[in-house]
């Protein structure tokens, strides 16, 4: 049985290393006076910490004009996480180390099929990322898959599904074929973890997900996701923007998802959503500039207004189409201030960081935070 003290030596060295790990590199002051902890005890946990290679100090860059402060911060690359993003067409895998740094990351066109074959090159993409990556698969945390569909709190079973074709108990079926622990994620939730991760945000914020399917995300304080209670939280995609109006896949009408989806953009240019925003920015193509601003953007403001008004939350514009609109941000946020009855300022509204692989990221982050919380 495991003695008081040791139990405290335990949990304290834990609380050291969520420490590092969020606010790192830092001294042993610092680590000190946050967690109300003597000095020694700080001491003896980072001994611990060090033996197992799990953190490292390097000497401060600057100058106090006395002895430079020794500053502790964690190995990244003690652990890895493998993230898949599994689409109608493609498949996106990266590998991330505790830091989120990418060490591979590829997308490869693959529709989907629920089938042995697929699942194979499922198992190949995987255990190529991990030799040419050169990591040892003892390292390895976990696969977190992402995808377009909605699943229970077990993360395993598929509860609804339009965007691909599959069964609820694809998990089963497919689990098999990767050897190392896995979980399904929803793509957009996952997209919206990275993203709050990435800027390491501690106030509550929403994900905006326009890709070929609408979704979102909200994200509390602390990077942590909030689902709702059928596990389908922030499905923005398919709030009723008009009445009766365009057929939506869902097989309802007037859906935000009808109006904002990236596949109205690309299907302009051959599915080619990089061709279309080049010709928009050039001014070579008027009718697309027309379409794009005068009706995208307006049915995309409306939307990011009622958020805004429900929520009082930053907006991050993710997703395929997100990924593009930095030029066009200023004007955006115009569109939305003009509809907005309180605001001055759309500096609320930005542009996310991951271009792409956002949800592949995000379902590797599962891996990592569980790694951290158990220290």
């Amino acid at each position: 049985m495991e003695s008081s003290a040791g139990i405290s030596n335990s949990k304290n060295t834990g609380n050291i290393y969520r420490y590092i790990y969020q606010n790192g590199p830092c001294s042993r002051h610092e680590i000190a006076q946050a967690l109300s902890l003597s000095q020694p005890t700080v001491t003896n946990a980072l001994s611990r910490l060090r033996a197992e290679n799990m953190i490292r100090e390097d000497v401060s860059e600057e100058s106090t004009g006395g002895r430079k402060p020794m500053l502790i911060r964690v190995i990244p690359d003690v652990r890895y996480a493998i993230g898949i993003d599994i689409t109608k067409n493609h498949v996106s895998i990266v590998l991330t180390d505790l830091d989120l740094s990418l060490v591979c990351s590829k997308r490869i066109r693959m529709p989907f099929e629920e089938n042995e074959t697929y699942f194979s090159f499922l198992k190949d993409l995987i255990e190529t990322a991990v030799r040419e990556s050169g990591i040892s698969p003892e390292s390895l945390l976990g696969v977190g898959i992402s995808l377009p569909v909605l699943i229970e709190e077990n993360q395993k079973t598929i509860y609804y599904a339009k965007e691909i074709t599959t069964s609820p108990d694809l998990y089963t079926r497919l689990s098999p074929f990767i050897p190392y622990p896995c979980l399904f994620f929803n793509d957009a939730n996952s997209g919206g973890l990275a993203e709050s991760w990435r800027g390491n945000a501690s106030r509550p914020m929403l994900y905006l997900s326009l890709s070929n399917s609408v979704g979102g995300a909200t994200i509390w304080q602390d990077q942590k996701l909030v689902s709702g209670d059928n596990m389908r939280g922030s499905e923005f995609g398919h709030m009723t923007l008009f009445p009766n109006g365009r057929p939506c896949y869902c097989g309802k009408r007037g859906c935000m998802n009808a109006y904002c989806n990236a596949s109205l953009l690309s299907d302009f240019t051959g599915g080619s959503l990089e061709e279309f925003f080049q010709k928009v920015q050039s001014g070579e193509n008027k009718g697309f500039r027309d379409y794009f601003y005068n009706e995208y953007l307006s049915y995309l403001a409306l939307t990011v207004n009622n958020l805004r008004l429900c929520y009082d939350y930053d907006i991050i514009l993710g997703g395929y189409v997100g990924a593009h609109m930095d030029f066009c941000i200023d004007r955006f946020r115009s569109m939305v201030l003009d509809l907005n009855p309180f605001e001055t300022d759309g500096s609320f509204i930005r542009v996310c960081h991951y271009r792409t692989e956002a949800s592949a990221v995000g379902a590797a982050i599962y891996y990592i935070n569980d790694f951290v919380e158990k220290q």
